[in-house]
């Protein structure tokens, strides 16, 4: 007889907190106890276990929380696209040197978008990091819009309507249908999207554009930059050439890394 194995409630609320902390990219304890409905003293608790383990910091001056370098460690056994630490991390990194602001480079992951790589911790601009591994909404953000734009038909329809059963706040608009597709179809006219977000008293501005190869989506790149500081010309006129330009180079260093492997294709 198999002897029934008492499960951990604590543990399994550790990784809760290890996981919302990791889409956040960094959070207080309160607003991590407020995010997973945790009682603030459980949730300082397991945020200290975290820290004694070495997989989350805490910056005692800010009283802030954020993944360490070792969380890192947990997914060595999980398949990453390493074609974007390859042909995108050298451009974006060029990209962020001259434009300051950080940069993200985000791939499709089921109904969501997961970034592959930022330039956050590179970036003296930053003022809320957002790391390698959050999953950001392919409605609610320009970085999925894009992508939902640009992909193939068949695809962006059977992604509308899993979001469309979605119980996710964020997901909701899916279900206004034309709504959705006159949006889309903006996008696609434009060859990009923006995105406006208030964090505390920062209005933070972003703007993606989606990363070609081989007639393909591949990916959305994007940069974010506080408000008040890029003016909507120079958001067009300066931003939007330098994102696209880069965007090029990513495609065509991917077409370039993988013109002598057979079989490789583009996942659409």
């Amino acid at each position: 007889m198999t002897e029934k194995v008492r499960i951990s409630k604590t543990t399994l609320k550790a990784i809760a907190v290890l996981e919302k902390l990791n889409a956040l990219g960094e959070a207080r304890n309160s607003e991590l106890a407020d995010a997973l409905d945790l009682p603030r003293p459980t949730c300082y608790r397991l945020l200290q276990t975290l820290c004694v383990a070495g997989v989350v910091l805490n910056d005692p001056n800010s009283n802030m929380y954020r993944p360490a370098e070792r969380a890192l460690a947990l997914s060595c056994g999980f398949e990453q696209e390493t074609w974007v630490s390859v042909c995108a991390k050298p451009h974006m990194r060029k990209l962020g040197a001259e434009l300051l602001w950080p940069i993200a480079i985000a791939t499709l992951s089921g109904p969501s978008m997961v970034l592959r790589e930022t330039t956050d911790p590179e970036s003296p601009l930053v003022v809320r990091r957002s790391l390698a591994g959050r999953r950001v909404g392919l409605l609610s953000t320009a970085t999925g819009r894009v992508y939902l734009a640009h992909c193939s038909g068949q695809q962006r329809n059977m992604l509308i309507q899993i979001l469309q059963k979605s119980r996710n706040p964020d997901d909701f608009r899916a279900r206004n249908t034309t709504g959705v597709s006159q949006q889309l179809m903006k996008i696609r006219e434009l060859g990009f999207d923006t995105s406006r977000v208030q964090h505390h008293a920062i209005k933070w501005g972003a703007i993606a554009v989606p990363v070609f190869a081989r007639g393909q989506i591949l990916a959305s790149l994007s940069v974010r930059f506080v408000r008040k500081a890029v003016t909507r010309s120079a958001e067009r006129q300066q931003v939007l050439p330098m994102l696209r330009e880069t965007a090029q180079r990513i495609g065509a260093s991917f077409e370039a890394s993988t013109a002598d492997v057979p079989g490789q294709a583009v996942e659409g």
